[in-house]
């Protein structure tokens, strides 16, 4: 044996020579007991050999298309098929494959055409509203702006123009008065000295007296309307102007604060008109869309397949994708495959997953074509385990995608969804010095085995590499056609027990174990040859396996 594949090795035997596929096995079976004339009867023996060896993963997935576009239903709640082209039939990108009932969604559709057109016309109006609000905002604030700056030019009119000039004109009067006074006064004066001299009447005096007095009494008023103007009627007047002053700077204050506050709301009117109109249309297009849903166009070019589920409640396989039939929101109803590029979606165990790497080659066996072989590479592992299912909810396994790297004429034989096994090629090397995986007995960190030399059994450290499902590879410690031990455990039980017993208590007491030898270790006395080992004795021979599929078991002449 060499460490093939035992599928591999059985498809090779049966397409090179169907009559003899159970050859192999036979020989195998009488290599178990090859030998020579000194084999005990009671042990299984095969020699060391040199060869092929490799290590395989072997799984079941299930092929699918590298790029498979799957068309579902996109329209919400659930509608019905009104057309639909027939499964199998081969399909151009571009063209109609299923038509779903859209009347409903024509009405709406129409219907909100309206709202659109009335939401437009109010977002129109409130954008007018907007630019008026904004000019009459600017008008109000420009006249209160011209009221605040008349008040103040008013202040400073009266506090620099008018107050001063009747200061002026009080002030003249005084000064007039008090001239007209003395003019006055020398009058009488000249007057009272004529009277005293007879050359005036005493009429004339008193005259010229009153009219002192008439200038004195104007002198006095003028001097009170200066006082009155600096104490009383100057600071009224100054306190009106400041008061209309700051009166009308609030004033702009409250005109500006209206105006924002009006600006303010015509622009909240206008957005939410904008926001009413595109709600509105958003609508529109989603009624639109629903509408262009129901027609459903060929994505790419292939083959249409419907997608059935695995079966109804009453265990019925029949298509649920047919005319008249109602699907709901993304319900899968149309599948195209690529046939010309395939892969195969498998899990593979957490106990494998450390020997499978992206861009090992793989050999692929189809159930639906047994007789052809496929050839494919490990595109893709998922990093995390998937979630275990009912009832096994601890098993933890990654999703393995494998891609099939045989040309596109060779892979178009394969159809989605059909079983396949799989081989994942690990190591594949040639001039491999093995031993099969039941001559090896590891006691601890060490390997041993049992090397049959003539008459006797020798154990023999070894050092061992890789292994596979029958094979293990020896780095050190046999040489090539040496007579290995198939059954080490039941022929010296007794021996790896007491190895096992030193083991466990010195790991590191390699004389005790080479003490076991002389304790335990006896010659084996040359028995009864097995069936079909050369020597003088011989059997008849093993008896053939039944062929599959004829229940006929191929005859040969007994040996004489």
């Amino acid at each position: 044996m060499t460490g093939e594949s035992p599928k591999q090795s059985s498809s090779d035997n049966l397409q090179a020579d169907p009559d003899s596929w159970y050859a192999p096995i036979v020989d195998g079976i009488q290599g178990m007991f090859s030998g020579n004339d000194q084999t005990p009867s009671d042990m299984m023996t095969k020699p060391v050999v040199k060869g092929r060896f490799r290590i395989t993963v072997n799984e079941k997935g299930f092929l699918d298309s590298q790029h498979n576009e799957t068309l579902v239903c996109k329209v919400p709640g659930s509608t019905t098929i009104i057309k639909i082209v027939p499964e199998g039939i081969y399909v151009k990108k571009g063209d109609v494959i299923c038509e779903l009932d859209s009347s409903a969604y024509e009405d709406k559709a129409r219907q909100q055409e309206i709202d659109v057109t009335q939401a437009e016309a109010n977002l129109l109006i409130s954008q007018k509203n907007l630019e008026i609000q904004k000019t009459q905002n600017e008008s109000d604030i420009e006249l209160a702006k011209l009221k605040f700056k008349l008040a103040e030019l008013d202040l400073r009119k009266y506090e620099e123009g008018e107050l001063p000039q009747q200061r002026d004109k009080i002030n003249g009067q005084i000064q007039l008065k008090k001239e007209q006074l003395a003019r006055k006064k020398e009058s009488y004066e000249f007057t009272r000295r004529m009277t005293k001299k007879g050359y005036r009447s005493q009429s004339d005096l008193e005259a010229e007296r009153i009219s002192v007095t008439q200038a004195e009494i104007d002198l006095r008023v003028e001097k009170d309307n200066l006082e009155v103007l600096n104490r009383y009627t100057a600071v009224r007047k100054m306190a009106q102007l400041e008061a209309d002053a700051k009166e009308f700077e609030r004033d702009l204050l409250r005109v500006k604060l209206k105006t924002s506050a009006s600006l303010s709301k015509a622009s909240a009117d206008y957005e939410a008109r904008k926001l009413t109109f595109e709600v509105e249309k958003e609508k529109l297009q989603e009624w639109l869309e629903r509408i262009k849903n129901c027609k459903m166009v060929a994505p790419q070019d292939g083959e249409i397949v419907y997608a059935k589920s695995s079966a109804s409640r009453r265990g019925s396989s029949e298509p649920e994708i047919v005319e008249g039939a109602t699907v709901r929101e993304r319900q899968k109803i149309i599948n195209i495959p690529d046939v010309t590029s395939m892969k195969i979606d498998a899990k593979i165990h957490e106990s494998m997953i450390s020997q499978v790497e992206v861009g090992q080659p793989v050999t692929i066996h189809a159930d639906a074509r047994p007789n052809e072989v496929f050839n494919g590479v490990v595109a893709e592992i998922s990093s995390v385990p998937l979630s275990g299912s009912w009832p096994n909810y601890d098993i933890k396994e990654y999703q393995v995608s494998i891609n099939l790297t045989d040309s596109a004429e060779h892979v178009s034989l394969l159809r989605p969804g059909l079983s396949a096994d799989f081989e994942i090629v690990v190591q594949d090397r040639d001039d491999v010095l093995q031993v099969p995986m039941q001559s090896v007995v590891q006691i601890g960190k060490d390997y041993y085995c049992w090397i049959l030399k003539g008459s006797e059994t020798q154990r023999r450290k070894i050092k061992v590499g890789e292994s596979n499902d029958t094979e293990i590879e020896i780095l050190d410690g046999v040489a090539e056609g040496e007579m290995t031990v198939m059954n080490p455990r039941t022929k010296f039980a007794d021996e790896i027990s007491e190895l096992e017993k030193i083991f466990a208590a010195d790991p590191e007491n390699e004389p005790a174990r080479k003490a076991v030898d002389t304790k335990l270790r006896k010659p084996q006395r040359p028995g009864k040859l097995p069936i079909g080992a050369a020597g003088k004795k011989k059997g008849p021979g093993p008896r053939p396996l039944k062929r599959p599929g004829t229940g006929k078991i191929p005859r040969k002449k007994p040996a004489r």
